[in-house]
């Protein structure tokens, strides 16, 4: 649990730019020192002042006026355009979206292998039951940006394998202003919100901000809306500062997952199992502070979370329906010593720090039978208090135009476990890990760098795995939890090589990696049912790319932007892994058969092409352009890891964006899927419990929706 304080900021990108330039070294034009310093908990794994400094990593930024420009409508959303990043549909609707990056996954499906850290201003937002994400209950409307770290977070704690991802969030900055909003679209779709902030007489500086949203759906019966209110508070100098967060939100989402593709292809907006739901709430608060400590500088973060989740899972009849409920409770906290001294030839700075997190799961599963009047089992009741501890050391040496940086994070994580049920299935899981990294930076000339760096990272298994690895004790699906074996943690190890080219209005990035994962965990099928199983470690993968980006900015009224990113994910050990295809008893034994995976056998779910490309174009008048084209290429399906039936095809998206600003107020219209493709994104494999027929069960592309955004500003912000 890791909460990294830089005491820096980053200087406000142009309002146009719906992609910001990657950032593989500081690059002076954009990164200044605020004459307040803006105390944020940024995911920059750095012992030096600015982002981009210390130990080298392909950074990228989302801005604040980039999300307010497209108006997505999850993380998962802001960032597609991103290099390498992909998304998919897993649960069957557009609040539940699945992210991608670099072959490496993070969501709100639960049992899906993590390995991506998401963050709120610093504060971990991964479930402590699975590791999950709900993106659905982040406050991406109040948000100042985003930051991207792609490859090893060796130094930001578990599940970070391939990178993290941090909201940064708005603050306060001047004289009171406000600012509201009203859209509405497509498919019942209306939303609301509303901000005020500033900085009183006192040097306090506020924001207080709220929003709703609400959505019918264009798949039958897939209706959700969302709440949320957000508080920061604070006061921040140059030598000492404090500031207060608070944050709460809950969600209700009915989800419609995949469908065969006999029903597909004629009505890709049919809910096959209808009553799917997921109820989710969250509340957190946060303190944090800094203060100078003679040359240097030390800090601190606290925090609590509290999240409650009741999902409901329709099965195909006769099997019983499931019904999950998890209340997860954290309180943690970071600290945080940094010094710098200046040399004749450059500087040395060093950072060294301390960070811990208590944990409280409590998980209950009930099956209930799908004919009236129902009737529920409890199946499942365990608890488990779980807490981690870590240190951190971080070191930069900067001799003229070269930087050597290194760093060490050590992390001992506990994991008991009791179930209510069977008080002698209890047991405990002690996981321990020293996670290095390393790496050298060089400004090579005028507007041109490089880096080369090599680092491990790894995370624990999660709860939900460690409860369901037993292979004599196959869990169903959804999972009944027990006591089992331990698994090892999953390691991996990244190589990295890029650099930066500043020519004129060109910012061209480019790096190419290979991460190679030991001790990988997934689900591998039970040989006495088809739809039960265990997890269990598989051995070696591998992840390994290249990845190419191009910024234009010719002007503050035109931005342009272009990405390639070829990613190959493998196996390198075989394996058995779970597929209803290994059971051949299905009518259509076409698609029926073993899934033993190979060395060289692709991952399922992960693009190996990818390109995007887009801009934006502001006119004297207040007109405002935009267009973002993405295409995805061809894909595994998800229980076809041995590479043996056809993939998803490749597919293409394109949105548009207009709007007028005048004075006061600004009016848009976001146009998604402008050609209104249905092309699957998502593909596994089920029985059509109607025909007894295997299938290939897939998920279309959400279909072509518009939203018109009415936004007025008040105050200092209509000046």
């Amino acid at each position: 649990m890791s909460c990294w304080l830089i005491l820096a900021g980053i200087a406000a990108p142009a309002l146009l730019s719906a992609q910001q330039p990657d950032t593989a070294k500081t690059d002076t034009a954009r990164v200044t020192t605020l004459k307040t310093i803006e105390v944020t908990n940024s995911i920059a794994p750095t012992a030096g002042p600015a982002i981009g400094s210390g130990i080298p990593a392909r950074i990228s930024t989302v801005s604040g006026a980039a999300i307010e420009a497209w108006e997505p409508r999850l993380l998962a959303d802001a960032l597609g355009s991103q290099t390498g990043i992909s998304l998919y549909d897993d649960l069957g609707s557009p609040f539940k979206l699945n992210l991608s990056s670099r072959g490496f996954n993070v969501g709100p499906v639960v049992g899906l292998p993590p390995g991506i850290s998401v963050f709120l201003d610093g504060v971990r937002q991964n479930e402590p039951d699975a590791a999950e994400v709900n993106f659905d209950l982040l406050p991406m409307e109040h948000v100042q940006r985003v930051e991207l770290l792609s490859g090893s977070g060796s130094l930001l704690g578990s599940n970070s394998l391939g990178g993290a991802i941090n909201l940064i969030t708005r603050r306060g900055t001047g004289p009171l202003e406000a600012e509201a909003e009203l859209s509405g679209g497509s498919y019942g779709s209306y939303s609301g919100e509303a901000s005020v902030d500033g900085v009183s007489h006192g040097g306090w500086d506020y924001y207080l901000a709220g929003g709703y949203e609400n959505e019918d759906g264009w798949r039958e019966a897939t209706g959700a809306d969302n709440l949320n209110g957000f508080l920061n508070l604070g006061r921040r100098g140059p030598a000492h500062g404090i500031s207060l967060q608070a944050f709460g939100a809950e969600s209700n989402a009915e989800t419609a997952g995949s469908l065969p593709e006999s029903i597909f292809s004629t009505s890709p907006s049919t809910n096959f199992t209808i009553g799917d739901f997921d109820d989710l709430n969250q509340l957190q608060a946060s303190m944090n502070g800094y203060t100078t400590l003679g040359s240097s500088r030390g800090s601190f973060t606290a925090y609590v979370r509290r999240s409650h989740s009741e999902r409901f899972n329709v099965n195909q009849a006769p099997d019983n329906n499931v019904r999950s409920f998890t209340n997860n409770r954290t309180l943690g906290g970071n600290l945080d010593w940094r010094w710098t001294r200046p040399r004749s030839n450059g500087s040395f700075s060093l950072r060294l720090g301390a960070d811990g997190a208590a944990n409280r799961v409590h998980i209950e599963l009930l099956e209930e039978t799908p004919v009236v009047p129902t009737t529920s089992t409890l199946t499942t009741d365990v608890h488990s208090p779980s807490y981690d501890v870590a240190g951190y050391a971080l070191a930069d040496l900067r001799l003229d135009q070269v930087t050597f940086s290194g760093g060490l994070r050590y992390d001992y994580i506990h994991i008991p476990f009791s179930n209510a049920l069977d008080p002698s299935s209890d047991t405990t899981n002690t996981f321990t890990r020293l996670s290095p990294r390393g790496g050298i930076s060089w400004e090579v000339g005028p507007g041109a760098s490089a880096y080369m760096s090599i680092g491990q990272s790894f995370r624990a298994p999660a709860i939900l795995e460690l409860a369901c690895a037993d292979e004599t004790a196959a869990c169903p699906l959804p999972f009944a939890l027990g006591d089992d074996p331990p698994l090892d943690p999953v390691v991996g190890t990244t190589f990295e090589v890029g650099g930066q080219l500043v020519r004129g209005p060109a910012i061209i990035n480019a790096s190419v990696y290979r991460t190679n994962v030991k001790d990988d965990i997934s689900f591998i099928q039970s040989e006495s049912a088809i739809f039960e199983g265990f997890f269990s470690n598989i051995g070696s993968t591998r992840r390994e790319g290249f990845e190419l980006s191009v910024q234009l900015v010719p002007s503050e009224r035109l931005s342009l932007y272009a990405n390639y990113a070829y990613t190959r994910a493998t196996f390198r050990d075989p394996a058995e892994i779970f597929s209803v295809r290994a059971d051949s008893a299905f009518v259509g034994a076409p698609l029926a058969g073993p899934n033993d995976v190979s060395i060289g056998d692709q991952l399922p779910l992960v693009p190996n092409h990818q390109l995007k490309f887009g801009g934006m174009v502001a006119l004297p008048v207040g007109l405002q352009f935009g267009a973002d084209a993405r295409y995805t290429g061809s894909q595994w399906l998800r229980g076809d890891e041995a590479n043996e039936t056809t993939p998803l095809g490749g597919y293409f998206e394109g949105n548009l964006r207009a709007g007028f600003s005048r004075a006061r107020w600004e009016i848009s219209a976001v146009i998604s899927n402008v050609l209104n493709s249905h092309r699957p994104i998502f593909g596994t494999f089920n029985e059509n419990r109607q025909t007894g027929a295997l299938e290939r069960f897939l998920t279309p592309l959400n279909a072509r929706s518009i939203k018109i955004i009415v936004r007025r500003a008040f105050g200092a912000t209509s000046d």
